[in-house]
């Protein structure tokens, strides 16, 4: 980071937005817990002074995500998640792999909220509950603007900081991290943990997002030892596993004894157990999702979630019902390391039906987030598809065995009548 910004100090009922946010501009600001929901709010109470402007937002947990604010407040995200699915066809949909993001959002100059903790010093600030694609964002911004505040997490060491002079605004607030109830986990989804638990061997290391799936599946591998963590978010059940020894990163590879992500996304547990915690490190996007990071590390798991996934292996991330409300995400970059890792295991897990109508599908009903090449290891209730070296023959009967029976059937007919699954060439 270049250095060179004021670093001055107002309070927070001191800002004026209008002489801070042109007309138009891109505003960006942390995702999930990361939020710095202070200055989001003032923002918003502000908007109609400021007039027309964008706004990025990740995954939104607070309420400035909200269709009141959209007299004003022009929103573009990278998935459809929490609060986001609130706008509806009002938000707009940057339909980019994580890696892009940075370099993306960099051409637009934006306007950068952070929220940052206490640092080592008066002069530098943890980077609180994320790094991700924020820090490759500060060189770039035309203003950084950071909420700091005793309530978000602490760095361990000087490579988790910012320094003052990164920082145009500071804006000192007594905020918490944004956080969420735990989600219900159902019988299926312990069911596909089950399954999942038991193909990861001792001394793997893991990628995982949230939800009741990944939920389930830490919380079945309770009784694993060694575990290694190398993820783009992490949850409270990785602070868990953690203070219960069953996560130590001690065999990994690279990073030893260290979990590294680029999101804390979660709730009191999490947070308390990453403030000043010199096992966890939390790093930029380009090395928590580069694939040659990821494919350095032995056994590396990479279990990411679907929609729907056809019988040659394409994955819907996306779209369900016509409705946008996943992401195109990490999972390609995840998925391919996991591929080159040696003992990897590249999975993708979802419940084999939703309200009636098969997840395993013959079409896929929305885009192909992740192609049928990097396709790994399918799981369901029902079963793994390891659709590794598989013809599309092969991964066809391979999927139709851990689709639900009842809708193995009808499968069989539409997919008979599609060339891709004949073999004919006419792919």
């Amino acid at each position: 980071m270049r250095g060179g910004r004021a670093g001055r100090e107002l309070t927070l009922g001191s800002l004026r937005w209008t002489e801070l946010v042109p007309r138009g501009a891109m505003v960006v600001w942390g995702q999930a817990s990361a939020e710095p929901a202070s200055l989001t709010a003032s923002l918003m109470a502000q908007r109609a002074a400021i007039g027309q402007f964008r706004a990025f937002v990740g995954m939104s947990w607070g309420s400035s995500v909200s269709p009141d604010f959209t007299d004003q407040v022009a929103y573009t995200s990278y998935c459809g998640a929490g609060a986001n699915r609130r706008l509806g066809a009002a938000l707009d949909i940057l339909p980019l792999p994580y890696t892009q993001l940075a370099s993306t959002l960099a051409e637009e100059r934006p306007v950068l909220l952070l929220g940052l903790g206490l640092g080592s010093s008066a002069d530098s600030f943890s980077f609180g509950a994320a790094r991700e694609y924020l820090a490759e964002l500060i060189d770039g911004a035309s203003l950084v603007i950071a909420e700091v505040s005793e309530g978000f997490p602490r760095s361990a060491g000087s490579d988790g900081e910012i320094p003052r002079d990164c920082i145009d605004i500071i804006v000192r607030t007594q905020g918490v991290p944004i956080s969420l109830p735990p989600g219900p986990q159902g019988d299926t989804d312990g069911k596909i943990a089950a399954r999942i638990a038991a193909l990861i061997e001792d001394g793997s290391t893991l990628q995982i997002g949230l939800g009741g799936i990944p939920a389930a599946v830490l919380n079945a591998l309770k009784g694993h030892r060694n575990l290694g963590v190398h993820s783009g978010l992490i949850g409270d059940e990785i602070a868990e596993l953690a203070a219960m020894g069953v996560i130590t990163n001690a065999l990994k590879t690279i990073d030893r004894n260290l979990t590294v992500t680029g999101l804390l996304a979660g709730g009191p547990t999490l947070m308390k157990w990453a403030d000043g915690n010199a096992g966890l490190a939390l790093r930029p996007t380009r090395y928590t999702h580069d694939a040659s990071i990821l494919a350095s590390i032995d056994k590396f798991v990479a279990i990411n979630s679907a929609i729907e996934v056809d019988l040659t292996g394409q994955v819907n991330a996306e779209v369900a019902g016509g409705h946008y409300v996943g992401a195109v995400g990490g999972a390609g970059a995840f998925l391919r390391g996991a591929h080159e890792s040696r003992g990897g295991l590249p999975i993708i897990a979802l419940p084999s039906t939703a309200k009636g109508r098969s997840r395993i599908v013959a079409n896929l009903s929305g885009p192909v987030s992740t192609a049928r090449a990097d396709a790994g290891i399918v799981v369901t209730e029902h079963g793994v598809a390891d659709l590794r070296g598989l013809s599309l023959r092969r991964r066809r009967e391979a999927m139709l065995a851990i689709a639900e029976p009842a809708c193995v059937a009808a499968l069989e007919q539409e997919s008979g009548r599609s060339a891709q699954y004949r073999g004919s060439g006419q792919i």
